[in-house]
């Protein structure tokens, strides 16, 4: 019987290996070619992948690779719908960071008018309110001041 547990068991890892590691690949293959030609590159996934990989960069990456973040903010409007969605459906404070970023990235690109988008400003206030951690909050507080009155930079 032992013999049959350990097979069974040496199946299961394997299956791990080989299919646990999907979640992350577009990522990984992404962070595994050169650093030059990154953000070129990035510009060619579509927005929900160009996401994965920000989230990834931003939050796997020592130090964080904020720069990932301009493929998204260039796409402006088109963008909003999908990143306040991600924002309605997750809670925890670094989604609200890194939403924030792309959002603070659009505003100072101006490929989207933040500021003037009310139910959006309102959203973002709510999230940061919101935000758990004491010093995330205060980073959240400051970028969200930084869409608000730009001439802060």
């Amino acid at each position: 019987m032992l013999p049959k547990l350990k097979s069974l068991v040496a199946g299961a890892f394997s299956f791990l290996l080989v299919f646990g590691c999907d979640e992350r690949r577009l990522e990984q293959t992404f962070f595994n070619q050169p650093f030059a030609g990154w953000l070129q590159r990035m510009r060619q996934y579509s927005l929900e992948d160009q996401y994965k990989i920000f989230r990834y960069g931003n939050d796997s990456i020592e130090a964080p690779l904020v720069d990932l973040a301009d493929p998204i903010a260039e796409r402006g409007a088109a963008a909003v719908p999908f990143l306040v969605g991600q924002l309605k459906s997750r809670t925890d404070d670094l989604t609200v960071r890194d939403i924030l970023l792309i959002f603070q990235t659009m505003a100072r690109l101006k490929s989207y008018d933040v500021k003037g988008d009310a139910a959006l400003m309102n959203l973002l206030a709510s999230k940061v309110a919101g935000v758990k951690h004491k010093e995330w909050r205060s980073v959240c507080f400051e970028m969200l001041q930084r869409i608000k009155h730009p001439n802060l930079e």
